[in-house]
């Protein structure tokens, strides 16, 4: 009986160390769910680890994880530590080794519980929504030895089972996070931020109107008001003119017309006023097209700073490159820029 039981426990062994040598060396876990947003959308609020805690599988599963960022706040070299209950998320860190708008991100991770691994975001644009594929790789024998690379293959068959659980799960929760956006497409927004300098300008205030049609008329007045008394005193233009909002609500807005210039010894007369521009942080959008077309450029703009979390300040205005009565409507070139208040969440300093 006893030697039955050493020949069973050897033929076990045997059999144990044949079948560990033809299991896969590697583990590959990939879950995909479609998400009703522009990829643009998808691919921004990925690219970084600042949202991280707002649809993570994990984040609800330990409250009391502790997370550490390190290098810039998107795209490659933005890293994300966590240190939590062993059980539970054990510790580790993340960092993100490959951007490519709008369709790839990969990540180089270090599992102490596990060891080192991969995993990537692949967005697929189709119209108006995104497929996203989350996905795992891992070697399971670097670094191990003979026996325990062979254990660790076995446990590489419930890989799928495990980490693709939560896969699903923070895929499903992405989905509710990313669909809380604006669904505008930005992915073609020429747009930049930057430190703005007022400068000195001669304006108009401008009463409320309600129709673009009054706006247009009114600008058109003002500007002619400024302009000729430019004229009469020798003032020269310093830049292109502006339309500065300071204050709008639901079809009524409060505007200056103004047209960069030295005012010095300039001398006031009618409604023109002498004053500064806005200046401070901003974020600019060249807007290429007819001027009855730039509301989609807002549209744009609206969806670019809700989902890089962009506080918007109460302050904007256009800037008019282009001379209107020398250039064709399609060749227009219009500045768009919006005071920002504080750091934005997914993108680098200016």
């Amino acid at each position: 009986m006893f030697r039955k039981i050493i020949y069973l426990a050897v033929i076990t062994s045997i059999l144990f160390l044949l079948v560990g040598f033809y299991l896969p060396k590697t583990a590959h876990v990939e879950r995909s769910v479609w998400i009703a947003r522009p990829a643009s959308t998808v691919f921004v609020l990925l690219n970084g680890f600042s949202t991280f805690s707002a649809w993570s599988p994990w984040s609800e599963r330990d409250p009391d994880t502790v997370y550490g960022y390190s290098g810039p706040v998107s795209g490659v070299g933005a890293r994300m530590s966590w240190s939590g209950d062993p059980r539970l998320v054990g510790s580790g860190w993340q960092e993100i080794t490959q951007s490519t708008p709008w369709s790839m991100i990969r990540l180089q991770m270090q599992l102490d519980q596990v060891g080192k691994a991969t995993s990537y975001y692949q967005v697929r644009p189709a119209g108006d929504s995104a497929q996203l594929t989350w996905g795992f790789d891992m070697n399971l024998v670097e670094g191990q030895g003979l026996f325990s690379s062979l254990l660790v293959r076995y446990f590489g068959l419930f890989f799928d089972r495990w980490i693709g659980a939560d896969y699903e799960a923070g895929l499903e929760r992405f989905k509710t996070y990313a669909e809380s956006f604006p669904a505008t497409d930005f992915s073609d927004l020429d747009v930049e931020i930057l430190q703005v300098e007022p400068v000195d300008i001669l304006y108009v205030v401008m009463g409320r109107r309600e129709s673009a049609g009054g706006i247009a008329v009114g600008l058109a007045s003002a500007f002619n008001e400024i302009s000729a008394l430019m004229a009469h005193q020798s003032v020269e233009m310093q830049s292109q003119p502006m339309a500065i909002t300071r204050a709008w609500d639901e079809g009524n807005y409060e505007f200056d017309a103004a047209i960069p210039a030295d005012t010095a010894g300039v001398e006031l007369s009618g409604n023109v006023r002498a004053g500064k521009s806005p200046g401070g942080r901003a974020v600019r959008v060249v807007h290429r097209g007819p001027y009855d077309t730039m509301a989609a450029s807002y549209a744009k703009l609206a969806a670019y700073l809700a989902v890089h979390g962009i506080a918007q300040g109460q302050v904007s205005w256009e800037q008019y490159i282009s001379d209107p009565g020398q250039t064709a409507p399609g060749e227009t070139v219009t500045h768009i820029y919006f005071l920002i208040e504080g750091p934005n969440r997914n993108n680098a300093e200016p």
